[in-house]
């Protein structure tokens, strides 16, 4: 029993420290805001986007993508949507609320905190499987957070910009990382082999003053967004929306990952899709992290309540070092991770 505490432990209280050293950092007037929305920037287009690329051109191949992965990700990221839709009509009447807190219910950190997660859980097995999972996982996350922050606007009249909608999704950091290490690996399908079966030619190992600064920055993107989330938290301003924030947390860090696993262990059980310790640690990664930063800058943008969004965003980081160590817990005691 101890051994699993201390599994759960030493997985959860690094991205805690490294949030509380952000939170003290910010106390100290260390950052001020303009600071914080710089180095966010930075760390969104330089940082995560390196990020991405690193985790795909990882993979030996792109026979390791998991197919299977994909259709399971999508078809779970559908229902939580749905169940966000429902809550949403039930426990708010304010418009620009609705769309929120469908964001809410299916918009995990995955990019960042999950998948640092996935790395911590099931190693280079575990990142793998995060890898190949992101790519769809973000552009649904892309496309429906526009859609329902469109429809569920204060401008109830704003048509639906399907032109812009495709042009976010062309010119984010993570995807087009993403693209860029599919690319690469597309491309060493074709690269012949020595006779001991290694390429005769690699970005990593031919062209080391190229990757290495990837690598660095790649490194940088996990450890800095933890601190800037940590300096971003403020727990005032809460105010007449008591109701909303506390379905919105309970949805995205119990709910979220009791469908999602609910759904995992089912489709094992029909034989559609296996559960390994590597998968569940992404999995783990996807439905158990707080909700992604960029949600609240994304609603500001389309006039939902951003001060929701924020406030999403504050809560659902902190009580998720609670429930992150809870379902690590419970999932390694079960001998699954």
């Amino acid at each position: 029993m101890f051994d699993t505490f201390l599994y759960a432990f030493n997985a959860v209280t690094p991205m805690l420290l490294l949030m509380l050293l952000g939170w003290g950092l910010k106390a100290a007037h260390f950052f001020d805001d303009n600071l914080l929305k710089r180095m966010n920037s930075f760390t969104f287009r330089f940082g995560i986007s390196a990020m991405m690329f690193r985790n795909i051109y990882s993979l030996s191949s792109l026979r390791e993508i998991h197919l299977d992965s994909i259709w399971f990700v999508l078809a779970t990221c559908l229902v939580l949507t749905g169940l966000g839709w429902v809550e949403a009509h039930i426990f708010t009447d304010r418009r620009e609320r609705r769309g929120i807190m469908i964001q809410n219910s299916f918009r995990s950190n995955f990019a960042i905190i999950g998948t640092t997660l996935a790395f911590s859980l099931g190693g280079a097995a575990g990142g793998a499987v995060s890898a190949s999972i992101q790519a769809p996982a973000i552009i649904y996350y892309n496309v429906a957070a526009v859609l329902f922050l469109t429809i569920y606007s204060d401008q109830p009249n704003r048509a639906v910009d399907v032109g812009g909608i495709l042009k976010k999704i062309a010119t984010n950091p993570m995807i087009l990382g993403q693209v860029a290490g599919l690319i690469c690996l597309a491309v060493r399908e074709f690269v012949p082999r020595d006779a001991q079966g290694e390429l005769v030619f690699s970005l990593a190992g031919d062209l080391p003053f190229l990757y290495a600064p990837i690598e660095s920055l790649a490194d940088m993107a996990s450890p800095l967004i933890l601190i800037l989330l940590g300096a971003r938290v403020n727990f005032s301003a809460v105010g007449d929306m008591k109701k909303e924030l506390a379905v919105g947390v309970v949805q995205r860090l119990i709910v979220a990952p009791a469908v999602g696993f609910g759904m995992a262990f089912l489709a094992d059980g029909l034989g559609l899709f296996t559960v390994t310790p590597a998968v569940l640690s992404a999995l783990v990664g996807m439905y158990g992290s707080p909700v992604a930063s960029a949600s609240a800058v994304m609603a500001e943008e389309m006039g939902g309540d951003a001060e929701l969004a924020r406030q999403y965003v504050v809560w659902t980081s902190a009580f998720s070092m609670i429930t992150l160590f809870l379902w690590i817990f419970l999932l390694r005691a079960a001998g699954l991770l």
